[in-house]
């Protein structure tokens, strides 16, 4: 396949810088294709199994592009124009091509469990060189567990990258912290907080699943205090402490440390 030359610094290319390039190896028809489909940065562009894939889609929306794309047969089938597909494919294998020629610095001895990475690639992966630096503190730390959880929760994150949408797997504590975040906080703050720091907790419909757990529905009158007892003796604990909120009925409570009880804030009328 014919040799593309490509920018050094073209794996962070997106939006504006990308479809330039874009156009200018592929041309307008395919630069049309890949804003369709919101493929906005190289990044993106490589983790698509297919980028032909919308050509499948029975949409009105897609019936000028797929006509500048492609013919549709008359046994209903649909061909890519070959050059179209030959300068998406040559792009493609150039942007995989720079990709493994980063990885290349990365050498393993195999006489020793040591990896050595080249400073030039640390440099262009800032958030790996971040990484190291943070694991080193952490050795030289052995006491301080402080970045425990957001180290697990980091780790995470990295592995998910890695695998399809539909492979996404949490541990255990990402998932506690995740069904914590969405009791305290609710299902606004927890879309929020997932929308901004995507892959790093499940989608709502996991949560709200194990929360539909056999003992963590909560119902009006339901006592369950041999539940209560086991709970305690599994986390060490004698005492617990239980509050409903009033506030909708009562403006306002206070506390009162002498006599250890709330006080609303004014009488019922």
């Amino acid at each position: 396949m014919t040799h593309m030359l490509l920018p050094d610094d073209v794996l962070s290319y997106h939006d504006d810088v990308f479809y330039d390039l874009v156009r200018d190896k592929c041309g307008i028809v395919v630069e049309e294709m890949f804003q369709l489909q919101n493929i906005r940065s190289v990044q993106s562009l490589l983790r698509i199994n297919d980028v032909f894939d919308f050509i499948h889609y029975d949409s009105v929306e897609l019936t000028a592009l797929k006509r500048k794309v492609g013919f549709e047969l008359s046994n209903g089938k649909f061909q890519i124009k070959a050059g179209i597909r030959f300068d998406v494919d040559t792009f493609i294998e150039a942007l995989r091509n720079v990709n493994d020629k980063l990885l290349q610095p990365m050498s393993t001895d195999h006489q020793s469990d040591d990896l050595t990475i080249s400073q030039e690639f640390l440099v262009k992966h800032p958030l790996l060189k971040a990484l190291v630096e943070v694991c080193l503190t952490k050795d030289n730390n052995d006491n301080d567990n402080s970045l425990s959880f957001l180290t697990v929760l980091i780790d995470n994150i990295i592995q998910n990258l890695a695998r399809p949408k539909n492979a996404y797997s949490y541990n255990e504590q990402v998932q506690k912290f995740a069904m914590s975040l969405y009791i305290l906080a609710g299902r606004n703050v927890y879309e929020f907080v997932r929308m901004n720091i995507p892959d790093a907790i499940p989608a709502v419909s996991i949560i709200q699943s194990s929360l539909d757990g056999a003992e963590s529905q909560i119902m009006a009158s339901e006592f369950r205090f041999d539940t209560l007892k086991r709970k305690f003796s599994l986390n060490d604990k004698t005492i617990a402490f239980c509050a409903e909120d009033c506030t909708p009925v009562i403006p306002t409570i206070t506390y009162n440390a002498t006599s250890n009880t709330f006080t609303p804030g004014q009488k019922f009328k």
